[in-house]
């Protein structure tokens, strides 16, 4: 009973390391910035060149209309990875996303 009790713990422990937090995750994207919806309740999303489109939360609408059309690099933590049971996959910025050139 130890020895099973013992693999089991072990087993569990290895899973729990092997596991990888995606939502942790540091990402760089790269792609156009668009404003979608309206007020009161605006979202910001990029569109990446395999027309993947990712919320970008931590951007001010302000600063996001600026940048409206435009190709930016956003670097940040993921909070909702792309998969199958996900609508739109969510990117935490660190600050504003930075136009780069076609």
């Amino acid at each position: 009973m130890r020895a099973s009790l013992g693999a089991l713990l072990a087993a569990i422990s290895i899973a729990a390391c092997a596991t990888n937090s995606p939502a942790d995750a540091r990402q760089t994207l790269v792609g156009e910035i668009y404003v979608k919806g309206n007020d009161p309740f605006p979202t910001v999303m990029l569109e990446t060149s395999d027309m993947t489109f990712w919320e970008l939360s931590g951007v001010a609408i302000a600063d996001a209309r600026a940048l409206t059309g435009k190709r930016v690099t956003a670097r940040g933590r993921i909070e909702r990875p792309p998969g199958p049971d996900v609508w739109l996959p969510s990117l935490r910025v660190d600050s504003v996303p930075e136009p780069v050139s076609p």
